[in-house]
């Protein structure tokens, strides 16, 4: 596959951060998405008058990048379906209690949604953690789609967490929850597409300024804490109990995140 003509930055999320206590996972992850939350509203700048996200699950990233972006309106799309079905509660309790009036719920499988909807109609589409659930078929049609409903000059950013791990902390992430041994959700394809793929085809489509963006996460998650998130992912015990001396001491290391975005032509 031809490598796609894309600048790529490295920032971080500031300082490493070590939770091994339980108690203490919710704040990180609250950390991670607000940092996340900033850097779409710096990618997105003016070109938010009217948002769509699509897979937006809980809300992690929609809930602070409502308070960041001068949006007109911003359309959140999901099944909430399988694992994910408590999302869409937790989702318009966490709107209603933040009240948040600008985000409009859409439940629906993304491909009939976005059939439904006219060329050239919004500002902005964004995805956050979605791609990995999707194949390589599935997010080139997607891709496409995105491209049709776009404006001219509209911007897409596509968030995930990189399939490349830098340490074996990583390693062990990526593991823990793709591979079907472990994991009792595992995915179609892959933990993640590998970002040189998703930069190709955005540019294949007709994006141009393509650019990725990795940031280190900085966060790492050990002892019990991590026990504790591999519940939450639904990893099989048999995984901590192969891993548990290393898991105890060193603990996960959550992946960098990589954005890719792309700008429609005029």
């Amino acid at each position: 596959m031809p490598r796609a003509r894309h600048k790529e930055s490295r920032p971080s999320f500031g300082r490493a951060k070590i939770i091994s206590h339980p108690r203490y996972i919710e704040s990180a992850w609250l950390e991670q998405y607000e940092g996340l939350a900033r850097r779409f509203a710096c990618l997105l700048r003016s070109n938010t008058g009217d948002l769509v996200e699509i897979g937006c699950g809980r809300g992690q990233l929609t809930i602070p990048l409502s308070r960041l972006v001068a949006s007109d309106r911003i359309t959140v799309v999901d099944r909430f379906t399988g694992p994910y079905s408590k999302d869409y509660r937790h989702l318009k309790s966490t709107l209603t209690r933040e009240k948040v009036r600008k985000v409009s719920v859409v439940v629906s499988d993304y491909v009939s949604w976005l059939t439904r909807q006219l060329h050239d109609r919004y500002d902005a589409l964004i995805s956050n953690e979605f791609l990995c659930e999707i194949d390589s078929a599935e997010m080139r049609s997607f891709l496409s789609e995105c491209y049709r409903v776009l404006k001219p000059k509209g911007i897409t950013i596509h968030g995930f967490l990189s399939p490349q791990a830098r340490n074996f902390r990583q390693r062990l992430t990526i593991e823990a929850d793709s591979n079907p041994r472990w994991t009792k959700f595992p995915p179609k394809e892959w933990f993640s597409p590998e970002p040189e793929s998703v930069a190709y085809q955005l540019g294949r489509t007709g994006f141009r300024r393509v650019r990725t963006l990795r940031i280190r996460s900085n966060l790492r998650i050990k002892a019990s804490a991590a026990e504790e998130l591999l519940k939450r992912w639904s990893v099989k015990e048999t995984f901590w109990k192969l891993h548990e001396e290393q898991l105890k001491q060193e603990g996960l290391e959550i992946p960098d995140w990589i954005l890719v975005t792309g700008l429609k032509p005029p």
